[in-house]
């Protein structure tokens, strides 16, 4: 006589937690997924996006070196008219936006992005996938990024469930409520990626610092465009202006060139705005590179923290224009705004 499936699962279950010497069916059996020379985690996902009906997925970076190899089984299913959803996060600012692009681009596919921020993290690794009433699933630390499917030491757990399983329900109602509290694609990736390419130019600027620092040991000096800046800047001011505008590409250094204007001309107070606080986080990284053992001017005017009583406060502009902060900085202050 056959066996049911509930039978099966259960019989699994014995094995993977009871007796590993209980025969089962290794189809229903919860299993460690490695990637090792005779298995990558990455063929457990093509196996059960090629055989299932509808899937879910969770993870906190995406990158296109990890979709490019699921692509086409992504697109047979297009083809097949199954359908699934793919949650992500802008955690880090990792994820890259060609692969969202990508992703958004299938009909069969809704993307969404978890935005997180100063007091939350976003490292969901999970896949379900659904097939005639039958889930498996796997959870553990894989992102969908090449070396996490391939490559690392990774640990997950694979299994099969029923859908009033318990740990099956738990999934997906923390899948849906992460879900309920997402953007989509389409309304972020506009300043989602003008952020990471920014903070990319960011990372690697701060690489070729590092390198420049290590090599020489000299402290940083500002480069032809930001010296050219400077010069204009002094020229306006002896001219009687109290405003200026640079406008300058995506990482040619404008952070750097406001820090050194401030050291410059040494302000009793000044302001330093932004639209985000994550982008403010790393300016403040660069002033306090710039100030070498000035760290104590620096302050954060955002969430729970008002530093009104530091020399140099940093805002983002979600908040800038509170009355209070400008009775707070009130003096002669210089304002900063990129």
């Amino acid at each position: 006589m056959n066996k049911n499936i509930k039978d099966l699962i259960k019989e699994g279950a014995e094995t993977a937690f009871i007796d590993e010497n209980f025969e089962s069916s290794s189809e229903y059996r919860p299993r460690l997924l490695v990637n090792n020379n005779g298995h990558k985690v990455l063929n457990s996902i093509k196996d059960e996006l090629n055989d299932c009906k509808e899937f879910y997925i969770s993870v906190a970076f995406i990158t296109m070196g990890g979709l490019t190899p699921l692509l086409q089984d992504l697109k047979d299913l297009e083809r097949k008219g199954v359908k699934g959803k793919i949650l992500t996060t802008d955690y880090l600012n990792f994820t890259e936006p060609e692969a969202l692009k990508k992703l958004n681009a299938l009909l069969n596919i809704e993307i969404k992005m978890y935005e997180t921020d100063e007091t939350d993290g976003f490292h969901t690794k999970g896949y379900i996938f659904k097939n005639k009433g039958i889930y498996n699933a796997i959870v553990g630390s894989s992102n969908l990024t090449l070396n996490a499917l391939t490559v690392n030491k990774e640990w997950n757990i694979g299994f099969t469930s029923l859908y009033d399983g318990e740990i099956l329900k738990s999934l997906i109602d923390e899948f849906d409520d992460l879900w309920e509290k997402s953007s989509t694609v389409e309304d972020i990736i506009v300043e989602y990626e003008n952020i990471y390419n920014y903070k990319k130019n960011f990372r690697d600027f701060d690489r070729d610092i590092k390198k420049i620092k290590d090599e020489t040991e000299e402290e940083l000096v500002p480069n032809s465009m930001q010296i050219d800046f400077l010069d204009n800047l002094r020229t306006l001011v002896l001219n009687g202006e109290d405003r200026a505008l640079l406008v300058s590409a995506t990482g040619t250094g404008k952070t750097y060139a406001a820090a050194f204007a401030v050291k410059d001309f040494a302000p009793k107070k000044f302001l330093f705005i932004v639209h985000r606080e994550q982008i403010l986080k790393q300016a403040i990284k660069s002033f306090k590179r710039i100030f070498n053992g000035e760290d104590n001017k620096f302050g954060l005017l955002s969430g729970n923290k008002k530093e009104y009583d530091k020399d140099y406060c940093f805002q983002p502009c979600k908040q800038c224009l509170k009355k209070i902060i400008i009775q707070n900085l009130i003096g002669k202050n210089l304002i900063l705004l990129l």
